[in-house]
């Protein structure tokens, strides 16, 4: 009998490679300019707005950027509102582009029949891009904070991904760089979580991470299939 039913990756730093916090930058620099705000101003206020934007704050890309410009006191211009938008879809669809091997883990994985899920804490970007992804055919049940209104590590955006796959979380193994406090909320729910810890992006952009996990690491994304013996 197969030791789990499902595995449920994160998206960002575990199917993708981590974004550095220069690439970071650049790219929210090039949204400032767009909008007419100081791009230090701009960065420090996206980077202080991250539970709400990771929550739905906006309701869309537009949205989103038109709440951050008017938190600043600045009123932007339709005009200006779809470049950004454009600008800032267009950096995030680059961050969001997955690993070389994720496709051939996630087929590998469905391959021995196991479902898979996706859990991410992201803003209106990646639900808009996510279905043009190669490996969004591989994945069954893709739950995204920005539409459910919760994030890692609440219980309910796993029990949710569970849900959709029809299986318990005991039976789940979670698979995530560590972002969110996730892997202790995986746990907490039951699933059994792993860390994926890839030499030369623990200095990567990460929200939150959990300093002090005890569990187990992986150092690349193919050996989560050596969990699955």
């Amino acid at each position: 009998m197969a030791r789990f039913r499902a595995i449920v990756f994160d998206f960002y730093g575990t199917l993708t490679p981590g974004r550095t916090g220069a690439q970071q930058l650049a790219a929210r620099a090039a949204q400032a300019a767009a909008l007419g705000i100081d791009p230090h101003v701009f960065d420090a206020e996206l980077t202080a707005t991250v539970d709400e934007r990771f929550r739905g704050a906006g309701g869309s890309i537009e949205g989103s950027l038109a709440w951050l410009a008017r938190r600043l006191g600045v009123e932007p211009e339709p005009a200006a509102l779809r470049e950004a938008a454009r600008v800032r879809l267009s950096a995030e669809r680059r961050f969001g582009q997955p690993r070389p091997e994720a496709v051939a883990v996630l087929t590998a994985v469905r391959a021995r029949g196991l479902a898979v899920g996706l859990v991410s804490d992201c803003s209106a970007e990646l639900p808009a891009y996510y279905p043009q992804l190669p490996i969004a055919p591989l994945v069954d049940a893709p739950v995204f904070s920005f539409v459910h209104g919760v994030r890692k590590p609440d219980p309910r955006i796993f029990t949710a991904c569970c849900a959709a796959l029809d299986v318990d979380p005991a039976d789940c193994l979670y698979v995530g760089d560590g972002g969110s406090n996730e892997l202790p909320g995986a746990r907490a729910v039951g699933m059994h979580a792993v860390h994926l810890a890839v030499p030369g992006e623990q200095h990567g952009v990460v929200y939150g991470r959990h300093e002090t996990w005890d569990g187990p690491r992986i150092a690349a994304l193919p050996q989560v299939l050596d969990l699955l013996d």
